[in-house]
């Protein structure tokens, strides 16, 4: 084996578990949706011998409306926002604070170096 064959290989390694792993999520999701699909159609034949045909479509297009409004409002209420809108962000809006925040950090480097051994004057 060669020095050059040693990435090939690392790479190969890390990719066949990556490809595996997306194989298998593939499956899961198609699985997923076949028993979504039979809980559908049951749930349905269900309903339509208490209620009849319409009434149980209905039924079950309310339930999967709700569970999008669900999905929707656990989106929206995670969003990420935005870094303006932090309130550590507008204390540095103003010219004086960033001044203010631009000496602080020049004496901290200058302290940082002063420290340095063979750095100052002896």
């Amino acid at each position: 084996m060669r020095l050059s064959d040693v990435p090939e290989f690392a790479v190969h390694l890390l990719f066949s578990r990556l490809l595996r792993r997306a194989f298998v999520a593939a499956l899961l999701v198609l699985f997923a949706l076949i028993a979504v699909y039979h809980f559908t159609v049951a749930g349905t034949l269900a309903l339509d011998a208490e209620f009849g045909v319409l009434q149980a479509r209905l039924i079950v297009a309310a339930i999967y409306t709700a569970a999008a409004l669900v999905a929707l409002i656990v989106l929206w209420a995670t969003r990420s926002k935005s870094p303006i809108d932090d309130a550590a962000a507008g204390a540095l809006a103003s010219p004086r604070n960033m001044q203010m925040a631009m000496l602080i950090e020049a004496v901290m480097l200058g302290y940082s170096l002063a420290r340095k051994p063979g750095s100052g004057v002896r």
